[in-house]
Parts: C-alpha cells; sequence; structure tokens
C-alpha cells in the first residue's frame, strides 16, 4: 500500500509539473460567490491560485494579459451518465469539473472505478455518484422488477455507505427509469438514511412534479437531497421552500440537452430554453451574470460539499475559465483545470490535468 502511495505521490508531483506558472493580468473578476465583479490579477503557482486581487507581479513573471475579459470559476456540470469518455469535449463550454452517474448507473466500487484516471488523468476533473440502479441490480440481481425487502434494502444502504466511504459524493436515484422505478418510499428512506450517514447527497431524478414525498423522506432522513427537473413549477418551488423551513437541506436544477444528448447543463432555477453553457451565460434574462456564474460554480460545488471547486480564492486548485462578456456565446477563449491550460485561444490543448475527486 505505501508503495501504491508512493507511485501515485509521484504523478501528483509530475502532474504539477505540467501546470503553468504566470498571472492573469487586467481580468475582471467574478468569483462564484455572486458578489460584484472586480477588475485584478491572478497568480497561478503549482496548479493553484496563490494571488488574486490588485498586486503588482513580480520581474521575469510570464504574464497573460486578459484586459476586457471575464474572469471566472471552472463551471461544474452535475448532468453526465457514467462514462468519462463523454466529458472531456465540455472544455470549450467552460466545464473543469464534470459529475458521472447522474443517470443513475454509477459505479459502487468507487476506488476501483477511479484508480486509473489517478493513473491516467483525464481532461476534466471527474466526481462520483453512485447509482442506485447498479446496487440494486447487485442485491435483487434479475428479479427487480417488484419491491425490495427490508434485508435487500439495508444490504443496499451497506454498499452505499462503503461507496461514501471510497469518496463518492452521493447517490444518483432515476425514479423515471428500471430498476429504480420499482423503489418503494421504505426503500429510499432506507437509501436516503446511508446517503446522511456519509454526508453525502442524495441526487434525484423524479417519476413527476410530486416532489413532496421525496423531500418528506429527505427530511426524516436528515439527507441533503438535489432534485433534478425537466421544470420548476410554481407548485414544486412552494414544496421546495416549504421543506427548506422546515430544516431540509434542499436544493433543485432542471436540465436539457440537445437532440443528439452530447451537451448537458446542470444549472439552479435556469431558463429551460438554453442548451450550453455558453448560451446560458449569453441569456440577459437569467440574472446577473455575476449571479450567473454562481450558479455554474459555487452553487453546485456547495450542495456536494465541494470546498475546493467554484470559487476563486487563494490556496485552491486553479480551475478558471477566461471569456468575453459581450459574446460568451462563442464559448471560452481560455479554460486552465488545476493550473494547466486544457483550452487557448478556444482550441484544446493535449494537456490531461484532471483529477479524479473523492
Amino acid at each position: 500500500m505505501r508503495i501504491v502511495r508512493f507511485f501515485l505521490f509521484t504523478l501528483l508531483l509530475a502532474a504539477h509539473g505540467w501546470a503553468e506558472n504566470l498571472v492573469l493580468v487586467n481580468g475582471t473578476i467574478i468569483d462564484g460567490t455572486g458578489k460584484a465583479r472586480t477588475l485584478g490579477n491572478i497568480r497561478i503557482r503549482d496548479g493553484k491560485i496563490t494571488d488574486i486581487g490588485v498586486f503588482r507581479p513580480a520581474a521575469g513573471e510570464t504574464l497573460l494579459d486578459v484586459k476586457g475579459m471575464i474572469v471566472a470559476p471552472g463551471f461544474i456540470n452535475l448532468e453526465n451518465p457514467s462514462d468519462p469518455a463523454v466529458v472531456a469535449n465540455q472544455i470549450s463550454q467552460g466545464v473543469t469539473t464534470a459529475f458521472l452517474g447522474s443517470d443513475g448507473t454509477g459505479p459502487y466500487l468507487i476506488e476501483e472505478f477511479m484508480l486509473p484516471f489517478d493513473e491516467k488523468p483525464t481532461v476534466v476533473n471527474i466526481a462520483m455518484l453512485v447509482g442506485h440502479s447498479t446496487i440494486r441490480r447487485q442485491i435483487m440481481g434479475p428479479d427487480y422488477k417488484r419491491a425490495a425487502t427490508a434485508d435487500e434494502a439495508e444490504r443496499m444502504r451497506e454498499l452505499l455507505i462503503e461507496a461514501g466511504r471510497q469518496g463518492a459524493f452521493g447517490l444518483a436515484t432515476d425514479l423515471r427509469n428500471e430498476p429504480a422505478s420499482f423503489s418503494t418510499p421504505e426503500e429510499l428512506s432506507t437509501l436516503a438514511r446511508g446517503v446522511a450517514r456519509f454526508g453525502g447527497t442524495w441526487f434525484v431524478h423524479p417519476r413527476d412534479e410530486n416532489v413532496k414525498e421525496l423531500l418528506d423522506i429527505a427530511r426524516n432522513a436528515k439527507a441533503s437531497i438535489q432534485l433534478s427537473l425537466n421544470n420548476l413549477s410554481a407548485a414544486v418551488l412552494a414544496d421546495i421552500d416549504k421543506a427548506r423551513m422546515q430544516g431540509v437541506d434542499a436544493g433543485a436544477h432542471i436540465y436539457s440537452y440537445t437532440e443528439a444528448g452530447a451537451v448537458f447543463r446542470s444549472l439552479l432555477q435556469n431558463p429551460a430554453t438554453a442548451i450550453s453553457f455558453p448560451q446560458f451565460l449569453s441569456d440577459e434574462k437569467a440574472a446577473t451574470l455575476e449571479r450567473v456564474v454562481q450558479k455554474l460554480t459555487g452553487l453546485p460545488a456547495s450542495r456536494f460539499g465541494m470546498r475546493e471547486r467554484g470559487g476563486l480564492r487563494k490556496g485552491i486548485p486553479a480551475d478558471i475559465v477566461v471569456f468575453s462578456p459581450m459574446t460568451p456565446s462563442s464559448g471560452m477563449k481560455y479554460v486552465f483545470i488545476n493550473g494547466t491550460l486544457v483550452l487557448k485561444d478556444g482550441q484544446p490543448t493535449d494537456a490531461r490535468p484532471g483529477q479524479a475527486l473523492r
């Protein structure tokens, strides 16, 4: 085990060697918290942000002038299937961290799944959600078209808790599709308690707009819940607001995708008409640009307890996007992931600095 850890540590040091050491100067900084934009510089060293704000670059430092450009945290996409190959092309949209498994088919052997990405990094950072459908099939086998027994639900919970120990950020349940569609409230309650046990978030695609039962389950289990919806009706918003007043840690987003299913987005309270992150940035009806960036960065990071992603501040990994405030729909000009330039002048580089997060 020590040999493996040493090997991984050596790889981490090598990854830092790929990172840029430079200063982004004259940028318009939107930090992902919702606060008003400011003018300033950002220093990147060894993959992390080491200075941010108004400061004078040192003599001899490499400078990248981003005057007139927005400098923001990398975007976080919650809506991805379990295949990491589908997220590599998202860097042009500004995605720097992708959650895998939102379709409910993610693995429960998290360490086994993630280890290859430690040794052979991806372009973007990846985080994992355990699949409800996966653990249901594991416990019930082909006989899943029925209610689970209390013993079966408990064994599912045990698998889920172990996945949390291995670094899963939560459980993804898609009640629209088999086999999770056969789940009873009792089974869902057992699993919600499992999510709460390791401090994860229960990510749910409801069967319909009747979300009250799911919110009640989350309240009783003391679990955080994130609802993935086709639209946010007034009734759903009222149910969420009531649940929050009752102490439920509840959030919701709506998602859409192209007919080819190639472009996903996951945003909190956003228009259902946009089909990509840059297009959403262009929608003036959505909110101020500061609020829009927060929905793409700080809010999803906070929903899943990602303390070092979704923001711009000293000491955290340099996941940074740079784009024009006038034409955001044209995509990103620069994208840095863990301090490494993966998109330059709108074109991908060969770098693969992504980390398997857990």
